[in-house]
């Protein structure tokens, strides 16, 4: 337990990028690389409640611009939400359906993306008549 604590205190985990997560040392921390690079905490986020709403939506997943898109939801076939939170500096990008960088998309444009998700998660063909261009 005792060199448990001692590591926690010399080592702290930070997110470098959307996809990994990395131990860096305080050592690190002091670079002047590190300390010039800007990040971006979001809120505290206690006791949120979700206006969002799965019903008679398509499977898929769907950005919560209430919450500058930090929030996103997977909606399931029965109408169900299960809401996911994008790691600080990202938010959902709507359009590749990943947490991306916030300075890579706007966030105000993502319902015009949702017909995305009746494409992916589609049982059965679209009709060659319908054009989803």
């Amino acid at each position: 337990m005792h060199s448990r604590q001692k590591w926690s205190n010399t080592c702290i985990s930070v997110t470098n990028s959307p996809f990994t997560n990395t131990l860096v040392s305080l050592q690190d921390i002091a670079s002047p690389v590190f300390q010039n690079h800007k990040t971006k905490e979001w809120t505290n986020l206690d006791n949120i409640t979700f206006s969002f709403d799965c019903t008679k939506r398509p499977v898929g997943f769907y950005a919560d611009m209430e919450y500058n898109c930090q929030i996103f939801h997977m909606c399931d076939e029965e109408g169900n939400r299960i809401p996911h939170l994008c790691a600080n500096e990202t938010s959902f990008n709507q359009e590749y359906r990943i947490c991306d960088w916030d300075y890579n998309f706007n966030c105000t444009e993502s319902p015009k993306w949702f017909y995305l998700n009746e494409l992916t998660y589609a049982t059965e063909p679209p009709d060659e008549d319908e054009d989803y261009v």
